[in-house]
């Protein structure tokens, strides 16, 4: 059954792995799934519930510091993670997009949302209830593994993030933000984003003014292109080196 939320969002509720809306099919098939030692009698259990929603661009998915009762996969779009600090100020610490499986951070820690999350573009994305993943997790060993596993490279990128958001210089984070968008996101050299350029300053740590600025310097050294939302990398071996050195 489909209907429409106060926010104009269409909901699938009571999906099974018979309907296309919001099935199994969503859990990505490669060396990264953590549902590949679930049973099929274990898969039917998690998705029996699971819920699909579609979210605006601007749509808050994951409110920071709230009840964590339910995990995200990502079927399409963009979202951001950030954290949510005082006076306004953010940290986007991830982009995460089709095939991602996001816990919130709280599933084994208080089961509370550690961080937020919200659409960059349009997202559709299926809501499994945290609580049947942690009873499988109490079933099925080499799942446990897996999750843990999964946690544990979540954890070991951003303490990576952290390091080099305190460690290197302004152009060098934003040299760190431009590769991250080409190879881990967009995965091409020319790419127009719905990030805006305070998005941008987010994710490195800076303020906007900053993050224009470095740019623009960027730019007149022909490293980059930028025009309106589009973002051309032409001399990527030197933002490597930035980003290495910076």
């Amino acid at each position: 059954m489909k209907y429409q939320d106060e926010k104009g969002c269409m909901v699938c509720n009571e999906c099974d792995r018979k309907q296309n809306c919001c099935n199994a099919s969503c859990f990505r098939d490669d060396e990264e799934n953590i549902f590949k030692h679930l049973t099929d009698e274990e898969l039917d259990y998690l998705v029996d519930k699971k819920q699909q929603i579609r979210y605006k661009t601007g749509e808050t998915i994951i409110k920071q510091n709230t009840a964590s009762t339910y995990v995200i996969c990502m079927k399409e779009g963009f979202a951001k993670v950030y954290i949510e600090g005082e006076k306004g100020k953010n940290l986007i610490v991830k982009i995460i997009g089709k095939g991602d499986f996001i816990t919130g951070g709280g599933l084994f820690n208080g089961n509370i949302h550690h961080f937020t999350i919200s659409a960059i573009s349009p997202v559709t994305c299926c809501l499994i209830d945290s609580g049947r993943l942690t009873q499988l997790f109490t079933q099925n060993t080499n799942f446990a593994v897996e999750l843990l596993r999964t946690h544990t490279r979540q954890n070991n990128y951003l303490l990576s993030r952290m390091v080099g958001l305190t460690q290197k210089y302004m152009p060098g984070r934003v040299a760190e933000t431009l590769l991250y968008l080409k190879n881990e996101i967009y995965k091409t050299g020319k790419f127009s984003t719905t990030l805006s350029r305070q998005e941008l300053a987010d994710m490195s740590n800076m303020t906007k003014e900053s993050l224009v600025r470095i740019l623009q310097q960027f730019k007149e050294s022909n490293i980059i292109k930028t025009q309106a939302s589009e973002i051309e990398i032409t001399d990527e071996a030197s933002l490597i080196n930035i980003s290495i050195n910076g």
